[in-house]
């Protein structure tokens, strides 16, 4: 626009040379002027032909659908929301469904485990014509919806009913425990609507086996309250296990949001293991934090003095061959303590080394040690690049490492953010095997303040932990994995997780009927797989014959009521996106022809050659 501007000043200043400077006609000079001008600038116009797009009226109406489960819930109005989606599209007019993705029109019941509305407002806008959302406001990007995104759509919102309900929204356990563990169940129960009832009962069964029973106390509505229960040691035997939990109270209205599905496996060889030697407050807070961020089983043990080992969880004495046993089975060994370690000698797996702070063998820096703000590029870089870690506590000391050179940082801190940067955490791969190496002390008293500096290292855990499992030799770990457990509605996800992600792989599901399945992988090896809820056990030849199950709740996030978030409903403003180019703007031509022939009449009439 710029260069426009400059070319029709250009035709302004050439016109007014000739009429008021070189010709000197004063008054009519500037009305030739004026008339070049025009002509000449219409011209220019044409010749640069810019080009822009706008929403002009008309189009047939593009009409989006809610078919999230939510539509179809206690309360939910999905007939009469129907039933105004096909007389607001009328015949020429199309009807959209939105939830999980933007699909064709059918009339099949809402089955989309999540309302989100983004990708269906801007197909519609690329398709032109008025845009009508028709939904229950229950969405889950409503709030991150861009105001160009939602300008121009009219919205039609029919709340759902609220009835009175109780749900169990979560259900949290571990994934994988020890044949003589117990089993921590954290339950958060919601009410909601006129309900009268002030208690529900809690059941546990695997399959028709009753596991246990509880009488649990429920919020007053509408309010979420967490409950604990535990399944004593001894209950499952080794394997997996497909536990129902249930809670049932008088008057709710809805039953689908009051079961949860867990798996479970028991096992003798945990998943994580960690060697603290010698005992300190970082390997304590370690063991806690890695419990947290992986499910899984994990086993402390610490060594008090040179004569014998204790679990950390019930400071029992433990065999040392036991503890061996351990950091040679486990997935993962976590060793706070020396890197010459000698349960190293056996292990093939990935090995976190956490040597600074208490090993007086370890030389160690010590200071206010803070970690930079800009994190280097490494594989962990995507899963640390949040945290705001100038904002952190000081570490109180760095161990001294020289990366080699097939050796990466991942985090490094300066003292007294002055002078040098020392790597923090260190990470490489050889032959296959990962290794990370944590150099900072201190890091447990993030952990110890909560807030910001717990979810920092929490973070930072979790962040290691899930690189070192997606390691290609981790013993049982299979290329080919698969979510345990989602809710309804939701695809199952696959993720293939060596090195080379092939195109495509057949996998055999078996629930209720059996049937084989393609997965087609994109470039980060995940495919997704939407099945009915139930429990399905997966096979394949693929992958060195990998198995698993995987379970589609009855569950959906959908079902308990939520707040209405669509943007309130406005005037109609149908439009269609168009192109608009200068020289398809027939008056420009016009404007050309009678300038011209305007300053041409004139200058013949004023005997002007």
């Amino acid at each position: 626009m710029l260069g426009v501007t400059l070319a029709v000043l250009a035709c302004a200043a050439v016109a007014g040379a000739v009429y008021l400077g070189r010709e000197r006609l004063g008054p009519e000079g500037v009305g030739m002027a004026l008339l070049r001008t025009a002509g000449l600038g219409a011209l220019v116009l044409m010749l640069i032909n810019p080009t822009r797009t706008a929403r002009v009226a008309g189009g047939s109406a593009t009409v989006l659908l809610d078919a999230s489960l939510s539509m179809a819930a206690a309360g939910g109005r999905w007939t009469e929301a129907l039933d105004s989606a096909l007389s607001l599209a009328g015949e020429s007019g199309e009807v959209l469904r939105f939830g999980v993705a933007v699909t064709p029109l059918d009339t099949l019941p809402p089955g989309d485990g999540i309302s989100r509305i983004g990708a269906g407002l801007t197909q519609a806008g690329a398709r032109g014509g008025p845009v009508v959302v028709v939904t229950d406001g229950e969405l889950a990007d409503a709030a991150a919806l861009p105001p160009s995104l939602v300008a121009g759509a009219t919205w039609v919102v029919l709340p759902r009913d609220t009835l009175p309900g109780a749900g169990l929204l979560e259900a949290v356990l571990p994934e994988q425990v020890a044949p003589d563990d117990s089993i921590p169940i954290r339950l958060t129960l919601g009410t909601w609507g006129a309900l009268a009832a002030r208690s529900a009962t809690v059941e546990l069964r695997e399959g028709e086996r009753r596991l246990l029973a509880r009488d649990v106390e429920l919020p007053p509505p509408p309010a979420v309250a967490q409950r604990r229960i535990v399944l004593a040691p001894g209950t499952l035997g080794r394997g997996d296990h497909v536990l129902h939990l249930r809670v049932t109270a008088a008057g709710d209205a809805e039953p689908r949001d009051d079961e949860r599905i867990r798996v479970v496996t028991v096992s003798e060889e945990p998943a994580v293991a960690v060697i603290v030697d010698p005992p300190d407050w970082e390997g304590r807070f370690l063991v806690q934090a890695l419990g947290e961020v992986t499910g899984s089983a994990v086993r402390g043990y610490a060594r008090p003095d040179s004569a014998r080992w204790v679990d950390m969880r019930t400071l029992e004495p433990v065999p040392e061959r036991s503890v061996r046993t351990a950091a040679r089975r486990a997935a993962l060994l976590v060793l706070r303590g020396s890197r010459e370690h000698p349960f190293l000698i056996d292990r093939a797996g990935p090995v976190w080394h956490w040597p600074a702070g208490s090993d007086t063998l370890v030389e160690l820096f010590a200071g206010d040690w803070y970690v930079r703000r800009t994190v280097p590029a490494s594989p962990l870089a995507g899963r640390l690049a949040g945290v705001a870690w100038d904002s952190l506590p000081p570490l109180t000391g760095v161990v001294p490492l020289a990366p080699a050179e097939e050796e990466w940082t991942a985090l490094a801190a300066r003292q007294g953010r002055r002078g040098v940067a020392r790597a923090v955490l260190v990470g490489t791969q050889v032959d296959g095997r990962r290794e990370l190496t944590t150099a900072g002390a201190g890091l447990w008293r993030w952990g110890f303040r909560g807030g910001a500096p717990r979810e920092a290292y929490r973070a930072f855990v979790a962040a290691g932990v899930d690189w070192l499992l997606r390691s290609a030799v981790t013993p049982r770990a299979a290329p080919l994995t698969a979510s345990r457990v989602v809710p309804r509605g939701i695809p199952a996800a696959f993720r293939w997780s060596a090195a080379e992600v092939p195109d495509s792989a057949e996998v055999v599901v078996a629930g209720d009927s059996v049937q084989r399945v393609t997965l087609r992988f994109d470039p980060d090896g995940l495919a997704q797989v939407a099945l009915e809820p139930g429990v399905y056990r997966w096979s394949t030849a693929a992958a060195g014959g990998a198995r698993g199950v995987t379970v589609v709740e009855s569950y959906s996030s959908e079902y308990p009521p939520a707040p209405v978030m669509a943007p309130p409903e406005g005037p109609a403003a149908g439009f269609r996106v168009v192109e608009l180019a200068a020289r398809r703007q027939w008056w420009l031509f016009l404007v050309v022809v009678l300038a011209l022939s305007g300053e041409w009449a004139w200058r013949q009439r004023r005997g002007l050659p």
